[in-house]
């Protein structure tokens, strides 16, 4: 099964370049989306071999993973972040359940979830799904499901496990270590406005 990397980017020049170099011996193809970086984010994405989709402002985590959905054609999408978080290696485990024809959806689940916004998203959506880390930035998903997806919300905690469910995914989970990079300090009111997505999703 022909398998793409979809990696939404936002100033990410330093570290974007590392993260395809990574990638590139797991998949058949990288797609870097270039969220409207004011930084070389995008043209470093294309020195290290990846096809770049750029948009003119920065529309947020998931237009760009929306962006790189339309642009695949592959069977199997493998999100990941820009900043090096997640390790690559464990992408064959993501990938095994599909090829098996066992899951739709595979979530790379972090052993800590360190937000408690976040974690309570997971909480709240496990009420109707069994997943443990609704927020991961890395898992694997069937193409043709990927592509169907609208993504509300304005992260993808809980609404993208419960849109799949909706389209009656199965979904199964991988534990994955994570590496210690520099994240944003300021989403936890993503969170806030997420839990109405969230909500609506579980009540309609």
């Amino acid at each position: 099964m022909r398998t793409v990397a979809v990696i939404p980017a936002y100033n990410e020049e330093s570290r974007i370049g590392g993260v395809i170099e990574e990638v590139k011996d797991f998949v058949d193809r990288v797609i870097v989306v270039d969220d409207g970086s004011g930084d070389r984010t995008g043209e470093v994405a294309e020195e290290y071999g990846a096809d770049v989709v750029r948009h003119e402002t920065n529309s947020g985590y998931l237009k760009a993973l929306k962006s790189g959905f339309r642009n695949s054609d592959e069977e199997v999408i493998v999100t990941l972040d820009a900043d090096g978080e997640m390790d690559p290696s464990y992408i064959p485990e993501l990938v095994e359940p599909i090829r098996k024809g066992e899951a739709s959806l595979v979530l790379g689940v972090r052993k800590r979830v360190p937000r408690v916004s976040e974690r309570f998203l997971s909480a709240l959506s496990g009420l109707k799904v069994d997943v443990s880390d609704t927020g991961t930035g890395f898992r694997a998903i069937r193409g043709e499901l990927a592509r169907t997806l609208e993504l509300h919300g304005v992260c993808p905690c809980g609404t993208f496990v419960l849109e799949a469910e909706k389209l009656g995914a199965g979904i199964a989970e991988v534990p994955v270590e994570t590496r210690e990079v520099e994240k944003p300090k300021r989403v936890a009111w993503k969170h806030f406005i997420q839990f109405w997505h969230v909500s609506k999703l579980l009540l309609f």
